[in-house]
C-alpha cells in the first residue's frame, strides 16, 4: 500500500533512552501485528490489536507526561494535547476496525503520526530531559 511507511521508517521510533525506546519497540511490534491483520482483512484481530495499541500508547504517553511535569518541560501542555488527540483518534479507528475501507489507511496514518511525533516532539523533550542532568540509561540500539 502506498500510504504505509516502511519498516525502516518505523525504526525512527527511538530517541536513545532505554525506557522510552522500550515503549517504542512495543508500539513497533503492535504495528507489525496490525499490518499483518489488516493485510489479511482480519477484522476482529485488527480491532483487538488497535485496542492493545491504544493501551500501550496511553502507557507510553503517561510515562512521558509524568517526566515532563517533573522536569518542568516548557512545552508540556502542547505535547500532552498532541497525545490526547492521537489517543482519541486511535479509539475512533478501533471502533471502525471492521470497515476495511477505513482500516486500509489507518496503519499509514498511525505510523506517519508516530514517526512525526517522535521526530518533532519527543526529541525536543529528550533534549530537555538530558539537559536536566538526569542520567538515564541510554539505548544501545540508537
Amino acid at each position: 500500500m502506498s500510504d504505509r511507511h516502511s519498516l525502516e521508517d518505523r525504526s525512527k521510533l527511538g530517541v536513545g533512552i532505554a525506557e522510552f525506546d522500550g515503549h517504542y519497540r512495543e508500539i513497533h511490534s503492535l504495528l507489525e501485528r496490525l499490518e499483518s491483520a489488516t493485510d489479511k482483512k482480519y477484522g476482529y484481530a485488527t480491532s483487538a490489536i488497535l485496542g492493545e495499541l491504544h493501551t500501550q500508547v496511553r502507557i507510553t504517553f503517561a510515562v512521558q507526561e509524568s517526566l515532563m511535569r517533573l522536569l518542568a518541560f516548557p512545552d508540556t501542555e502542547a505535547h500532552v494535547s498532541e497525545h490526547r488527540q492521537f489517543i482519541n483518534q486511535l479509539e475512533v479507528f478501533r471502533r471502525r476496525s471492521h470497515n476495511f475501507d477505513v482500516v486500509d489507511g489507518v496503519l499509514g496514518f498511525i505510523q506517519g503520526w508516530l514517526i512525526d511525533h517522535v521526530q518533532n516532539y519527543d526529541r525536543k523533550f529528550v533534549a530537555h530531559f538530558l539537559g536536566s542532568r538526569m542520567n538515564p540509561v541510554t539505548s544501545k540500539n540508537h
